[in-house]
């Protein structure tokens, strides 16, 4: 994947492709760094600063439910840029105050802001790119998502001295310029294409899937497990490193991780075991990417905590979207998606939140979030185990090999940070279900 395939991209997608590049970009110039700011200037509470960071994934997911619903009426570029401009507020707001109850506001219009932006970017690309490019376009966004994450950490590191607030102006300017961007150069409504709607009654259809709703279930615990990393990770820093702005760093080697070895993943393992396999192994690692960070005492060992984390995330994000996929029909997959997009923001917003609770229990006994974090991922590890038992999902995956209507092709799917996930737009993962046994 190279410069030549953007360059054959039409306009539209190259820009929508750079937006994606540089909303990462900002996002996670701020997301390593938050948690300590709010906990060395603002003077919070662990369980505190759980609770704002629950609010950004809360109005997250309630901004993608109000952009879902406008960008078919004004028009997705409208709304990315409206969502951009937003975000950008709220992350400046950061710099204003050290109150928890505005803090939770500021917190809360960031979340809306990226709500309408990131779901209407993904829904743009899929509707502007071509059906033989389309697997291109969702490949080069997933490499844009992971160089502007990389970027943040390097940029963290080499431009901003301490804790120093800059870095909400640097990335509220970012957004900014993305807003702009999306404003001037992206086609007005939906472009070409015609605005897409949802057929009467296919939410009662969505609900009325019963693998689809049980496995929505559990991927909530499996969602509180991840959004561990992002509150655990940055907290442990202000302990053990007298700098603890160069956590950022270890966001740009998760980058480079998923960038050298997810296709490398994705082929020798994900490929060649059942898809609820993956999973298992999957929470294993993170799990022991999480449980490792209470036991750290230098940079080097939350490089490898976090080294640990990012294999266990490539193995679960493809194979959860890929599930999802396979559990939904293919003229409702992007309600099927949309309404996983919220299971995982109800998954963040919980993890997040208990996790504060937890990493509070940490400074009276280090052994207790090992003991909870380490049991959490044992259930979720022997439920998935269970489930791939269960004959009602069995049976859902095997009629979903047999249907005729699966495209050829399909966009791969790229590990991202998780306010931004990849899901396959239209598509199918056939390599994974429908391979010989």
């Amino acid at each position: 994947m190279g410069l030549k395939e953007l360059v054959k991209l039409e306009r539209p997608l190259q820009i929508l492709l750079f937006g994606v590049l540089l909303s990462h970009l900002g996002t996670y110039i701020v997301t390593p760094m938050l948690p300590i700011i709010l906990k060395t200037d603002a003077d919070l509470t662990v369980g505190q600063i759980g609770i704002i960071l629950a609010s950004i994934a809360i109005a997250f997911q309630l901004g993608s439910i109000i952009g879902g619903i406008l960008a078919d009426r004004v028009g997705r570029g409208f709304i990315i840029g409206l969502g951009a401009l937003i975000t950008a507020f709220g992350i400046v707001g950061f710099s204003f105050f050290t109150d928890f109850i505005f803090l939770c506001l500021t917190a809360i219009t960031m979340g809306l802001g990226t709500g309408l932006n990131a779901p209407s970017t993904k829904a743009a690309i899929a509707a502007l790119a071509s059906s033989e490019n389309q697997t291109t376009a969702f490949s080069i966004r997933g490499i844009a998502a992971n160089i502007g994450t990389g970027s943040a950490g390097l940029v963290v590191f080499f431009l901003l001295t301490g804790t120093s607030k800059m870095i909400f102006w640097i990335a509220g300017g970012i957004y900014v310029i993305l807003a702009i961007q999306s404003w001037i150069f992206l086609p007005k409504g939906c472009g070409n294409a015609p605005c897409p709607g949802l057929p009467v009654g296919a939410y009662r259809e969505a609900f009325q899937n019963k693998p689809f709703i049980v496995f929505s279930a559990v991927s909530i615990f499996i969602w509180s497990l991840y959004a561990q990393l992002s509150i655990a990770l940055p907290i442990r820093a202000t302990f053990i490193l007298p700098e603890p702005k160069n956590v950022a760093l270890i966001w740009t080697f998760n980058s480079l991780i998923v960038i050298t070895l997810q296709s490398f993943i994705t082929k020798k393992i994900i490929r060649k075991i059942e898809p609820l396999s993956a999973l298992s192994i999957g929470i294993v690692f993170i799990t022991a990417g999480i449980v490792s960070l209470f036991f750290t005492q230098s940079f080097l060992h939350l490089i490898f905590s976090g080294a640990i984390f990012v294999i266990g995330e490539m193995l679960i994000l493809p194979t959860i979207d890929s599930t999802i996929s396979q559990l939904s029909k293919a003229e409702l997959i992007g309600l099927f998606f949309a309404l996983s997009n919220v299971v995982y923001g109800l998954g963040e917003a919980g993890g997040k939140s208990a996790g504060g609770r937890i990493l509070g229990l940490a400074q009276e006994s280090a052994f207790l979030p090992v003991l909870i974090y380490g049991s959490l991922g044992s259930v979720l590890f022997i439920s998935i185990l269970l489930l791939k038992k269960w004959q009602p999902l069995r049976d859902s995956l095997q009629k979903a090999a047999q249907k005729t209507n699966k495209p050829k092709s399909a966009p791969k799917l790229t590990s991202e940070p998780s306010q931004h996930r990849t899901h396959p737009i239209n598509s199918w993962e056939s390599e994974i279900f429908f391979r010989k046994k």
